[in-house]
């Protein structure tokens, strides 16, 4: 391996014409500037990932105007579109690693080719997609346990939003190759750009239109094939390294293997957090319920927005990893993975002190009901007693993942919200009640914080010894990196 570019962790200012603003160049994975790099890579993800929870939360604001039925709805739409933006993930997730590890070899056609197949993979699955949902929409319905003034209105939303299956998993992938090149910058725009389109047409379509539902449903596809154009004006017009066109449609096993060997995890773990919480819920109400099942909600909310920074920094962060592995630097991936560490538990440490701190104060902006408020406390601050470590599992799964270690990343990816915690949430509540319920997930967090340090310490350490092998010594940073990652992994 080569390993002897040298890693500048300076944090250096860096400056971007207008031009280069809105439609930004790909950033040279092979920076040595490694702290600037993952900086300028990480931070347009957060963003993007933060508007897109923005645009959830203004959406169901103009949804929320139609009544409580509305509501329900579209709240009754939530688990079937996580279960098809899991194949998206997971796809993308799959392709980015494996393009970022080719491109640090220097191997553009099989990028090339690697992207290429997964576009052409999530176009039928999305059309399969649509047909189930179209052809099955009323037992699926039942199942999700819609009620007779619900029902016609999840149907008549969800009824629209399934044609827009395609046009969502081809988004979801787009946007991760081009994170996996390096130019988050032009996925965050891109973003922003189909949130200001869907905020103007919602209201437009909702009330100017009397739409209803299937208008915000209309509003949120026409976003998508809005962002879908942007991207083929990217890719049509070469914006990035990446080249898509059927010359690369090569579907060989050598391209389809990492796809799906860190794809297919991730796609469960995503598919897996929709049953948990549904799982959460159902044991809420038979404990508590409709204040418990509020009370759990708003708790999970408050994680989950906690969540989303440290999960876009992971998605700009990840090309660097792929990037040094593919190019033979472990070095420099032990450096970068250290630094993501540093960063995302310092994060997750002060966003946990400050729900610790007011956990009333934070509850009473969701809710005035008094047995509400009180689940609610409870489970916010148990949830977050343990916030901390969620930085040491997300490290661990994208370095798993970059070094294309499918079976290890699926092993860390499903504890949270599969293998550990559901178990948990069947025999806990049976003893404990509803403690039990609230204490499930932060002891499956803690759990997976745990078997993410043994994998992380084995890891680094292989790693270090592939750099020490490979430049005949290391110096003393590079030598003291592993050690110095796990002393902050504990």
């Amino acid at each position: 391996m080569n390993d002897s570019l040298p890693v500048d962790t300076s944090l250096a200012p860096v400056e971007a014409s207008a031009s280069e603003l809105f439609m930004p160049k790909p950033v040279d994975l092979g920076d040595p500037r490694l702290r600037s790099l993952i900086m300028r890579l990480a931070l347009p993800s957060v963003f993007g990932l933060s508007i897109n929870a923005l645009h959830q939360v203004v959406n169901a604001a103009f949804v929320g105007a139609l009544g409580a039925e509305a509501i329900a709805a579209v709240t009754l739409a939530l688990p079937i579109f996580i279960f098809i933006s899991a194949v998206g993930h997971g796809l993308g997730v799959g392709a980015a690693a494996s393009i970022g590890r080719l491109l640090g070899a220097h191997e553009p056609e099989e990028a090339n080719a690697t992207a290429t197949v997964a576009l052409a993979l999530a176009a039928p699955f999305g059309l399969i997609c649509s047909a189930a949902l179209l052809l099955w929409l009323t037992p699926v319905l039942e199942f999700l346990g819609a009620t007779p003034t619900s029902a016609p209105l999840a149907r008549a939303y969800i009824g629209v939003l399934a044609f827009g299956a395609p046009f969502m998993l081809l988004q979801i992938l787009c946007d991760f190759i081009a994170i996996a090149e390096g130019n988050t910058r032009f996925s965050m725009w891109t973003l922003v750009g189909a949130f200001t389109l869907n905020i103007i047409l919602d209201p437009i379509l909702i009330f100017g239109f009397h739409l209803g539902v299937a208008g915000a449903a209309a509003a949120t596809i026409a976003s998508e094939i809005a962002a879908l154009a942007a991207f083929a004006f990217y890719f049509a017009n070469r914006v990035g390294q990446l080249q898509i066109s059927a010359k690369w449609l090569r579907p060989r096993f050598a391209i389809l293997r990492p796809i799906f060997s860190v794809g297919a995890p991730t796609s469960l773990s995503t598919a897996l957090a929709a049953i948990s919480f549904v799982l959460i819920y159902r044991a809420a109400a038979n404990h508590g319920g409709d204040a418990a099942i509020a009370g759990a909600g708003i708790a999970l909310r408050l994680l989950t927005f906690g969540e989303l920074p440290l999960v876009g920094f992971c998605l700009g962060a990840q090309a660097v990893l792929s990037y040094a592995f593919g190019a033979g630097q472990p070095a420099r991936v032990v450096a970068a993975a250290r630094f993501m560490l540093m960063v995302m538990t310092a994060f997750a440490a002060a966003y946990s002190l400050v729900i610790l701190a007011f956990p009333h104060a934070v509850v009473s902006l969701f809710t005035d009901d008094a047995p509400t408020r009180a689940v609610a406390v409870q489970a916010v601050v148990a949830f977050h007693a343990v916030f901390a470590l969620s930085g040491l599992q997300l490290v661990t799964l994208v370095l798993l993942q970059s070094l294309d270690e499918g079976r290890l990343a699926g092993a860390v990816g499903l504890a949270p919200q599969g293998y550990l915690l559901i178990p948990l949430l069947i025999v806990l509540p049976q003893t404990f009640g509803m403690t039990g319920v609230i204490l499930s997930q932060p002891i499956a967090m803690a759990l997976t914080a745990l078997l993410s340090a043994v994998l992380l310490w084995r890891r680094i350490g292989s790693l270090r010894r592939e750099a020490t092998e490979d430049r005949g010594g290391v110096d003393e940073t590079s030598a003291q990196s592993g050690s110095s990652l796990m002393a902050e992994a504990r």
